[in-house]
This record gives C-alpha cells, structure tokens and sequence, in this order.
C-alpha cells in the first residue's frame, strides 16, 4: 500500500512538472534577432514572437525537445528547442522559405 501511494505520489509530481507553463528566449546566430516561445499549462497549446511574426503555435513535446508549430497563411514555421545544449533550429516552409539556427535560454514569465 505504501508503495503504491508513494508511486501515485512521484505520478504526479512528474505529470504536473510537464503541464507547467514554459518560456523561452531565443537569439539567432544569423542576425542576434530575440525570438520568444511560450507554452501554456494546458495541452499543445504556445505562442511565439519573432520580429517578423508573433502567434499561436500547436507545441509537441519529444524526447529532449520541444517543437513550436505556427501555420500563417501559407508558410509553416516549425522551431526545435533542443534541451540538452538549448540549441534551436528554425525551419519556414512556403513563399518565406527561410533557416536559422541559435541558442535558447529558459526563464521565468
């Protein structure tokens, strides 16, 4: 029984360490422009803000990543945070076809 409580317990510690609201900012090593991410609490639900671009984004969490998804008219924007050096790759798909990369840091909202 207090195995079992105890494991209940570590669930739902780590459950609610992942629904946590995240915030991310990002500087290219292309031009040092600020990109910044957030991630609500609830779902897949984000935002991002670039200078050339601010919106909702659908946010995936993988295995030592996050990817923040923001579709505009008709270019997909698809930006990779990796965690284990807070590195990011951008990729935008359509007529504003364009890279980058850079580093991210977490911070508090």
């Amino acid at each position: 029984m207090k195995t079992w409580i105890a494991l209940s317990f570590g669930l739902f510690a780590a459950t609610q360490a992942l629904a946590e609201e995240r915030h991310f900012v990002c500087i290219s090593d292309r031009d040092g422009s600020e990109i910044r991410l957030n991630r609500a609490t609830a779902g897949d639900k984000g935002s991002i803000e670039t200078p050339k671009i601010t919106g909702d984004a659908v946010v995936f969490k993988g295995v030592g990543s996050m990817t923040f998804m923001h579709i505009e008219d008709q270019d997909v924007m698809t930006f990779v945070v990796h965690f284990e050096d807070m590195s990011y790759d951008l990729s935008v798909k359509g007529p504003h076809a364009e890279e980058d990369h850079g580093m991210c840091e977490e911070v508090q909202a």
